[in-house]
């Protein structure tokens, strides 16, 4: 099949945001195992940490999907920003721009849902 499997969540690479759990949307259960997305914020903004253009296009169909809104992403995001120098693989001031950049774009051509 030639698929590349990671088996890695937002908060090996991030902060965990406040509220993750409750976010987290059920899908079903199996047996005696329940099956939840991942927190659709979380999710957003370690792919914007990422910033390869399909994982941007991914932020920006979950965005549109009104998985997250806008204030979410903002408020979650200055939430963690001062924890973000725990995680050396990161650079704070780059994710902020593309966290901001992202709004940016979400409020000036698809409209804000503020």
């Amino acid at each position: 099949m030639d698929i590349n499997i990671e088996l890695a969540s937002p908060q090996d690479f991030l902060p965990p945001l406040p509220g993750w759990r409750n976010r987290s949307i059920f899908i079903g259960k199996q047996g005696e195992i329940s099956f939840y997305h991942y927190d659709f914020i979380s999710q957003a903004i370690s792919k914007l940490s990422r910033g390869y253009n399909r994982d941007v296009d991914d932020v920006q169909a979950m965005y549109e999907q009104k998985l997250f809104s806008v204030e979410e992403l903002r408020s979650c995001f200055n939430a963690i920003e001062p924890e973000l120098i725990r995680f050396p693989s990161l650079n704070p001031d780059v994710l902020k721009s593309r966290v901001e950049e992202f709004i940016e774009h979400c409020e000036n051509t698809l409209g804000s849902d503020k």
